[in-house]
């Protein structure tokens, strides 16, 4: 008589997916994402039929994807009776789009390069994230591993050099679970020294500040009422009274589109901010329009001893901000100025160093562009500090905001450099160049937060080659996967003749 289990193995690797999310923030269980990967490569090693192992990963993947994206349906429920029936759609068909391309680079590497071939191409799956389909890489792997001591890696590998680190660990471990030799038990071990020990050894830097105040402005704008002409003014007098507190800082930081009106018609409101912040630099994010109509969301710094400065946003949100693949736009004829939620965004030239009056340098993120780790790598060489401003009211109360503020705190550990974070409604935040919060304004709260900005770290490794050095431990590990593919053929052949 043959047992039945209660639940079918095909949903195995779904539920593994699951608990691997959960060493993501704000849970950042990131044991469970250890034992989850090692259980699921247990599962795809035991067979070499690619088929299964395409929907193994699948699997995983949607799991994986499925609860770390959970807070996508937010921004569809601002306005539910219009956006709302999108909500259900978008939380199945993003999980399953990011899990088909975990799927396909699984199976392609372990056609060509046997098992070890998945890890490698779970690599480059999450490395392609940063460009296809114009890029989403929320959630890469290795940000498990936020909170451990393996988080040093970032410095020298990256996000995605951490993200094969972290796969070929656990693919060691499960295979030495399956084949226990000596070597097999050797290598697990090195693996798991070298990945959480070795970091312990990191020189490390004195955390100091530059002797600079800094205000964060947190108004708690909530999306429903952030541009209603009721409560829009309640919120800029909000802002006005937290500006005009005393004693002044040397900074004064607005979040992302505070300014309720566009920038070139809200003459009386840039005066009454410029009465407010007084001898301070005011920096804040406001809606511009260009002569051709299109709007740009910008980055503006006011001082009475310089011009002007303007940062336009140039990684905007797909089909909020703009319409992704303009050949097809205009093969439907689909205008330029359409998207999902109104008029159409022109994006900015990219990243780039903005210099203070002060002497300070800093480089600008604008809410979404803090997801893409190469984004800020042509202009940290000489900057003293990173600046996001963002307007985390479309993620509500989910964990999205929590999520976002992770990324920025990878973003420091990665380049060696504090980061500001000025949130609307949170979770607004001074984070040192090691990745931890100093101090912060929690969620959903209107208040201001005076602080000083922390110092930088000398250059990283990464912040100098960026991704080049993950690529060049992929190619050497397929170099190695490939050779060590030939001697096996080469004895099964032996054997047979």
């Amino acid at each position: 008589m043959r047992l039945k289990l209660p639940i079918k193995l095909n949903i195995v690797p779904l539920i593994l997916g699951i608990l691997c999310a959960l060493g993501n923030n704000p849970w950042a269980l990131w044991y469970l994402s250890i034992l989850s990967l090692i259980s699921w490569f247990l599962l795809v090693i035991k067979n070499d039929v690619p088929k299964k192992i395409f929907k193994k990963t699948f699997q995983f993947g949607f799991g994986y994807f499925a609860i770390s994206l959970i807070w996508i349906v937010e921004p569809f429920f601002v306005e539910p009776w219009v956006h709302g029936w999108i909500a259900p759609i978008a939380l199945i068909a993003l999980p399953s789009f990011l899990a088909l391309i975990w799927a396909l680079f699984a199976f392609l590497g372990h056609y060509y390069l046997s098992s070890i071939g998945i890890v490698i191409g779970l690599s480059l799956a999450e490395y392609c994230r940063l460009y296809l389909l114009t890029g989403f890489p929320w959630a890469t792997i290795s940000y498990t591993l936020l909170d451990t001591k393996a988080e040093k890696w970032l410095s020298l590998l990256g996000p995605y050099g951490l993200s094969l680190f972290l796969l070929l660990t656990c693919f060691i471990i499960a295979y030495t679970l399956k084949i226990r030799t000596k070597i097999n038990i050797f290598l697990a071990i090195c693996t798991i020294i070298t990945l959480f020990f070795v970091p312990y050894f990191f020189q490390k830097q004195p955390q100091k500040n530059l002797g600079v105040s800094v205000r964060l402005i947190q108004p708690n704008a909530v999306q429903e009422k952030k541009w209603s002409e009721e409560f829009a003014p309640v919120f800029f007098e909000q802002m006005i009274e937290m500006t005009a507190q005393q004693p002044k800082p040397d900074l004064v930081i607005w979040p992302e589109t505070s300014l309720y009106l566009p920038y070139n018609s809200a003459f009386d409101e840039l005066d009454r901010m410029r009465k407010a912040a007084e001898e301070s630099i005011l920096i804040f994010g406001a809606l511009q329009i260009d002569p051709t109509n299109f709007l740009k969301n910008s980055l503006i710094i006011e001082n009475k001893n310089q011009e002007t400065v303007f940062y336009d946003k140039a990684k905007l949100v797909p089909f909020g901000e703009y319409l992704p693949f303009i050949n097809l736009k205009s093969y439907f004829k689909i205008s330029e100025q359409s998207n999902l939620f109104g008029g159409g965004f022109k994006k900015g030239k990219g990243s780039k160093l903005l210099n203070l009056p002060n002497g300070l340098k800093f480089v600008p993120l604008i809410c979404y562009e803090a997801i893409f780790s190469n984004f800020l790598k042509p202009s940290v060489t000489h900057a003293d500090f990173i600046l996001q401003i963002t307007n985390d009211a479309w993620f509500g109360k989910s964990i999205g905001p929590q999520q976002h503020l992770a990324q920025l705190r990878i973003r420091a550990i990665e380049y060696g450099l504090p980061v500001i974070r000025v949130a609307n409604t949170g979770i607004s935040a001074i984070i040192d160049s090691n990745g931890k919060v100093i101090e912060k304004l929690s969620i959903n709260k209107a208040g201001y937060l005076d602080s000083f900005i922390p110092s930088r770290k000398d250059n990283t490794i990464y912040g100098i080659f960026g991704n080049l050095i993950f690529l060049s431990l992929v190619f050497v590990t397929v170099v190695i996967a490939f050779l060590n593919k030939k001697i096996i053929n080469r004895s099964n052949i032996r054997i047979e003749n």
